[in-house]
């Protein structure tokens, strides 16, 4: 593979009151070794320095497209820099604001694009606010259509499909079958992702881990409370299972657990402090999940080990009352020994 100049990639960042840490990721972006790029940033209605340092910044680098919108959260602000893709981008790539790319991360996922791929995977790196590193990665490969029989679920579980950045998308991919995102504030990623898969004709995998999330003192390693999470948990599920019957995907274990381990986040958020149902709210809540149907059948037989099909008996089995409280032993240990939560929560 030879890396290839000519090809323009687009790359699409929104922001949101974000003057802490935009002009690094900025930077990050301008300053890559390949320099055929455009950058637009939506700056989804802030209220602080973002723009002024994002209109000093486009003053210094023309590639630099400032675009400002009222605040209607990140599916919209990304939906509205596609319909400003240029016409001569070969890819599209996304980057939140408070994130990095490594100077030559487009350049090496380039490479694969002599292989005539319009998904292409990389490894990213999740840097905690001590500064401790977690990579995730797969093995260089190319995959077909007929391939994801075997690799949909390997790189559903390594967390390659789950997020939307540390990718390169095919911009005539994108166009062709219009795929945007759902107005989401949880799992728009992971939907947008797999309505890609459906249509690729090609995706290389790349090992190395060239995008940097950054974590920031004060997140946690669960995320917020969204009242929607449990509805879009059963549609991306609902969505995975249609990549299967299309691609001829065994429905297994692995799918049980990405499941699963979604359904799990939906009850630890509610020991956020972004929750403010009531315990009775809570209570509710839980009778909800406990109850479905796709819960009860696929929450089961998962390849997490003993620690997760236990929580899925749990979960299937308990009382409202006795799946709160160990979920909410499973969020303190989130809090209090993150290792072991990330052991549990990321198995391969």
């Amino acid at each position: 593979m030879s890396e290839n100049n000519s090809l323009k990639v687009s790359v699409i960042m929104p922001a949101y009151n974000s003057e802490k840490y935009i002009e690094r990721s900025v930077k990050s972006v301008l300053s890559q070794t390949h320099e055929n790029l455009e950058l637009i940033v939506v700056d989804d209605g802030s209220t602080d320095r973002t723009a002024s340092i994002l209109r000093r910044l486009a003053d210094g680098d023309q590639r630099l497209r400032y675009v400002r919108t009222e605040n209607h959260g990140p599916a919209e602000a990304r939906n509205a820099a596609l319909k400003l893709v240029c016409e001569e981008a070969s890819f599209v790539t996304f980057i939140d604001a408070d994130d990095e790319l490594l100077p030559d991360a487009l350049s090496y996922a380039l490479e694969a694009a002599d292989s005539g791929a319009d998904l292409i995977l990389m490894g990213f790196c999740i840097v905690e606010a001590d500064g401790r590193e977690r990579e995730y990665n797969e093995f260089d490969c190319l995959v077909r259509p007929q391939d994801l029989k075997t690799a949909f679920a390997r790189l559903y579980k390594a967390n390659l499909l789950n997020q939307v950045w540390a990718k390169l998308y095919s911009a005539t991919l994108l166009r062709e079958n219009e795929i945007r995102f759902k107005d989401y504030l949880w799992g728009e990623d992971r939907l947008f992702v797999f309505d890609c898969l459906e249509h690729c004709s090609m995706i290389a995998v790349r090992s190395e881990c060239k995008y940097r999330y950054i974590m920031h003192n004060g997140e946690s390693l669960i995320s917020k409370f969204y009242p929607k999470k449990f509805s879009v948990c059963i549609e991306a599920d609902i969505r995975a299972q249609e990549l299967c019957e299309k691609f001829g995907i065994p429905d297994d274990a692995d799918l049980r657990y990405m499941f699963a381990k979604s359904v799990f986040s939906c009850i630890t958020t509610l020991f956020t402090p972004s929750c403010t149902l009531s315990d009775e709210g809570r209570i509710i809540y839980v009778k909800e999940i406990r109850s479905n149907p796709r819960v009860q059948k696929r929450c089961r037989d998962t390849s997490g080990g003993v620690p997760v099909n236990t929580l899925c008996r749990i979960l299937r089995k308990g009382s409202p009352r006795q799946i709160l409280n160990i979920f909410h032993a499973v969020a303190l240990v989130g809090e209090q020994a993150p290792d072991l939560f990330m052991k549990i929560k990321h198995r391969k």
